[in-house]
């Protein structure tokens, strides 16, 4: 391997669903992009440098092939590639050898498809590991050597559940030591086509002590953040400068009978008071995906059907001054559904599966800074980052993730 490959794979990976931290512009960062085959029959991973700005950035493609429902998140220098159900394991990795596993474990316990969806990160020693197919999330030691080892604890969520016996656990963020998950409670005992979607809720945890806050001060069941304006919850996102988090729902995706139930709401985490943004409306179709990069300045994807997406430009201060950004109407974006993060550059990566390509977009001009192969189709992308050389005294940087996820 080259000097070049060498110096742009030694990075560390940057992400957690949860506070961000500003990134020096001296760091060395790399993304790591899960990507499937289009007739979905397999998936493998891509890694690509950040730098340099306008490119050429360097990429490799369809390392560690696997099937095709994964999913990756990333902490300091290692990422975690997931498979979901049907597999139902994690694999960990350290970003510099991105084609040699550290170890894999077992996401399942007593339930037979635990599928698991998000890993939460406190520290490089505890994480909270969403499991969609369960009613308990894990929380695991990311260092452990043994599988026996890697869990130490569980979070109960079954007052949740509903008639399916789950609560549909689908992504987190970590805000001021307090643990925020989304739970579609998607009722799917009906079967295809005859779900019955319930009021979602954000439940609460303190990563202290582990315990649910009761944030309706009831000591009732449901002791969570109930969202009353949207449902089938997908993408959460917290943003420092404007103290919110926002979270996306796509509903049902069908917007044919006029059917309002997708859109952004904001949750203040000091109140837990929440506010709707913005709905699904006949002229962009449903809101399946969101990435918000300030308090003034966020996008999310249209969705009008299958393959037909076209990504937005709002003012999510007030859900206003909605605009298409050229050049990304009538495409198949995938995802931007675990919440999205931009680069240390302020790039937004988006995952266009019509040309198998990461569109690197400048989110102050709105313009494409560079279209990068991954070979197969992109689905998710989350950025590993490591300090400045020059910086002595710098810890361990934290972690982002720019996410373009699985739809």
């Amino acid at each position: 391997m080259n000097t070049k490959i060498m110096m742009v794979l030694m990075v560390t990976c940057l992400l957690t669903f949860g506070i961000i931290s500003p990134v020096n512009a001296a760091e060395t960062q790399t993304a790591v992009i899960a990507t499937t085959a289009p007739d979905w029959s397999s998936g493998a991973l891509s890694v690509i440098s950040v730098d340099p700005v306008g490119g050429p950035r360097v990429a490799q493609n369809s390392l560690e092939p696997s099937g095709s429902d994964l999913t990756v998140v990333s902490h300091e220098k290692y990422f975690y590639r997931m498979e979901r159900s049907g597999a139902n394991n994690i694999t960990k990795y350290d970003v510099n050898k991105p084609d040699a596993p550290i170890w894999q474990f077992s996401t399942e316990g007593d339930e037979a498809n635990s599928n698991p969806h998000d890993l939460v990160f406190v520290n490089e020693e505890k994480a909270y590991l969403i499991r969609y197919g369960s009613d308990k999330a894990w929380i695991v030691d990311p260092s452990a050597e043994s599988e026996s080892a890697f869990k130490i604890g569980e979070l109960d969520l079954s007052n949740y559940s509903d008639d399916d016996g789950y609560p549909e656990m689908d992504s987190g963020i970590i805000v001021d030591n307090m643990l925020f998950i989304t739970l579609q409670r998607i009722d799917t005992s009906g079967g295809w086509g005859n779900y019955t979607y319930n009021t979602p809720y954000i439940a609460v945890f303190d990563t202290i002590t582990d315990m649910e806050i009761d944030i309706q001060n009831c000591d009732c069941d449901l002791k969570g953040i109930a969202i009353e304006a949207i449902f089938n919850l997908l993408a959460i996102q917290y943003v420092d400068d404007s103290n919110r988090i926002y979270v996306q729902g796509v509903g049902n995706w069908d917007q044919s009978n006029g059917d309002a139930s997708g859109g952004i709401v904001q949750v203040n985490p000091a109140t837990y008071e929440t506010a709707l943004i913005l709905l699904d409306s006949p002229v962009y179709g449903a809101v399946s995906g969101m990435a918000i990069v300030s308090g003034t300045k966020g996008y999310f994807v249209g969705y009008a059907g299958w393959g037909n997406n076209t990504l937005y430009s709002f003012d999510p201060s007030c859900g206003c001054d909605v605009t298409a950004v050229p050049g990304f109407e009538n495409i198949s974006i995938s995802g931007m559904q675990s919440g999205v993060y931009t680069d240390k550059n302020n790039m937004l990566w988006v995952c266009n599966q019509s040309t198998a390509a990461v569109d690197i977009l400048n989110t102050v001009t709105d313009t494409v800074d560079e279209s990068v192969s991954t070979g197969l189709n992109p689905n998710k992308v989350v950025f590993c980052s490591q300090g400045s050389p020059d910086d002595s005294n710098s810890s361990s940087s934290g972690c982002f993730i720019s996410v373009l996820n699985h739809q």
